[in-house]
């Protein structure tokens, strides 16, 4: 499994053969990556939707695309329906290659989502820029959690993602969608509690290679 973070809550992962896309907002353009099979949105703020960004990498690349209400109500006519799934907190759909899991996420929106995605055996947790909520634990236990940590997030902070850490019990932690400071005192907090997580401080673009 490997992995890069491009900023704010996107990222870009590969999971046994299988390309996946988290909220590339503008900031993951088609051409950084070779495919995508998977491209997922959280909700529909800008850093992290961006409809000429998502035309281009859907003409480019074909993906199966899972959103919350209300990036689906920005594109439901511009993407033909076998490729779109709109999910609502507690439901999941089945795509053959992966599954996908949201609950609510807790930060303003048109109900947006938190995901678990299962896929080549493993389970990860992506946050959104949301705040800590007990509900999430309904996911643990987690192989790589992605942890919104603060700033520009209203909700988010490195006390709310180190719970979100003690909840769901990943193997590896990277704290995501946060300045430098706040993904240091993630990592700070989450030492002090003794949880037994590797974190990973993520550098803008760098290609990290999980076992």
């Amino acid at each position: 499994m490997k992995f890069f973070w491009a900023g704010r809550s996107a990222v870009f992962l590969e999971v046994e053969g299988i390309s996946i896309l988290v909220d590339p907002g503008d900031l993951v353009k088609p051409s950084d990556v070779d495919r995508v099979d998977l491209l997922l949105y959280t909700h529909e703020h800008s850093g992290h939707y961006d409809y000429m960004n998502l035309k281009a990498i859907y003409e480019a690349h074909r993906p199966h695309l899972v959103v919350n209400k209300g990036v689906f109500k920005l594109i439901r006519r511009k993407v033909p329906d076998d490729k779109l799934t709109k999910l609502k907190a507690g439901e999941m759909v089945d795509l053959d290659f992966a599954k996908v899991h949201a609950l609510r996420a807790v930060h303003p929106g048109v109900h947006p989502l938190v995901y678990l995605i299962e896929v080549g055996g493993k389970a990860i947790f992506h946050g959104d820029s949301s705040g800590y909520s007990s509900y999430f634990q309904a996911f643990s236990p987690v192989d790589v959690a992605f942890l919104p940590v603060g700033k520009p997030s209203p909700n988010a902070s490195p006390k709310d993602a180190s719970k979100m850490a003690k909840e769901l019990v990943p193997l590896v932690s990277v704290p995501i969608h946060g300045e430098p400071q706040e993904m240091e005192d993630f990592s700070i907090k989450v030492k002090a509690m003794g949880l037994e997580t590797q974190v990973i401080v993520p550098e803008p673009g760098r290609v990290y290679e999980l076992d």
